[in-house]
């Protein structure tokens, strides 16, 4: 198999790998379309406004199963990191709350629109900041006594900015991404894809120069990226002129979220945990992503309204 799945928890890496990069598609829709919203008034932005509840609840859901799978591949990295953050950590579940309620009031109030969507955006940039801290903290061992001994409840690294700098660009693309093929008006929407993966390139820069480093087998992922990047921007500057572009971006958006994941993923490789025995996790969870899969079918289709007769 490929690296990084050729291992013994090579079944849960690549079924974290793909349920993270689902999760990435409604977090970027989410976050980057309140931006949107709080910036832009026209039909696009109302749609997008119209949906961001309902997203953020998709994302919330297709983020319970990564969550699950990195316990289980960093079992006492991630729960050591959780205790060390403390209350802190745990803030993190009610500042969801208020995003998702701040989202419903934008929704619903003109009067209170504008307040509920900064409100909503600053909780969900405290998530975003909060998860790339628990990151970084999974993996600082030697440092762990010294927190604890310290009493410290937030963790300062140097690549903590440069991260979510190169987050809040891939979410910049990939909402323009999902936005795009409800719409024929797609020019702003590439210019923010071409501007989000510019701002990307900018957050992999001072990344690299913050000492976070792709080595071995990790670089064929990260040429990848690179690659599927290139290809995605170069699509998305002819996509206002030519509609099939659309497919071509969305296409090697998508190769290059997953290869992000991978190199996202790749220093922590080597601390995964080792499988201490047979387990039936991954083919239970296949069989029920299938199920699950075609229960909401089935859903979507019941509710679906009849075409006019």
């Amino acid at each position: 198999m490929i690296w990084p799945f050729d291992g013994d928890r090579g079944g849960v890496l690549a079924l974290f790998v793909a349920t993270l990069a689902l999760h990435a598609v409604f977090a970027s829709y989410v976050v980057a379309g309140t931006a949107y919203v709080l910036a832009r008034k026209n039909a696009i932005a109302d749609e997008v406004r119209t949906r961001l509840p309902f997203m953020l609840g998709c994302g919330i859901t297709a983020g319970v199963a990564p969550l699950l799978f990195v316990q289980l591949l960093h079992q006492k990295r991630f729960y050591t990191a959780n205790l060390l953050l403390g209350p802190r950590w745990l803030a993190v579940v009610p500042a969801l709350i208020a995003g998702f309620y701040g989202l419903y009031l934008a929704k619903s109030s003109e009067r209170w629109r504008r307040i509920a969507l900064v409100a909503s955006l600053a909780c969900f940039a405290f998530v975003a900041w909060s998860w790339s801290e628990l990151h970084e903290l999974m993996s600082a061992d030697p440092e762990w006594a010294a927190i604890y001994g310290a009493g410290e409840r937030f963790y300062a690294d140097a690549q903590l900015a440069p991260r979510l700098v190169v987050l809040a660009g891939a979410m910049a693309t990939q909402f323009a991404a999902v936005a795009a093929w409800s719409t024929t008006e797609r020019r702003g929407l590439a210019a923010i894809a071409v501007a989000g993966r510019g701002v990307s390139l900018l957050g992999a820069l001072w990344l690299w120069h913050a000492g976070f480093a792709v080595d071995g087998p990790a670089r064929g992922w990260l040429y990848l990226l690179g690659g599927a990047a290139a290809i995605d921007t170069a699509a998305w500057l002819v996509v206002p002129r030519r509609d099939r572009a659309l497919h071509v971006a969305t296409g090697a958006g998508a190769a290059a979220l997953l290869a992000a994941v991978v190199v996202r993923e790749a220093p922590r490789v080597a601390l995964i945990e080792p499988d201490h025995g047979p387990s039936g996790g991954v083919l239970a969870f296949a069989i029920a992503l299938v199920l699950g899969a075609a229960a909401i079918a089935w859903v979507i289709r019941a509710i679906a309204p009849s075409p006019p007769r």
